[in-house]
């Protein structure tokens, strides 16, 4: 696959000003959405997008929404 493009993305939230995720929980988040749309197993770490926080309110709950892709 050419450098560069992304296989894999996904949302994690958490409760509006709690600490971010660490990168093991972010990593695990992508391995979820790997698995779900059926991807190989990766032979390398690759590294890691994000972005975020964005401050979001789903269901009267407001969070911190953080994007995060495979590089």
């Amino acid at each position: 696959m050419p450098k560069g493009i992304a296989t894999a993305l996904t949302v994690v939230r958490v409760a509006r000003g709690q600490p971010p995720p660490s990168e093991a929980e972010f990593r695990a988040a992508i391995e979820r959405d790997r698995a779900h749309l059926h991807l190989p197993a990766e032979h390398y770490r690759r590294d890691l997008g994000i972005a975020g926080p964005y401050a979001i309110s789903v269901d009267e709950q407001e969070l911190d929404e953080y994007v995060v892709w495979e590089r």
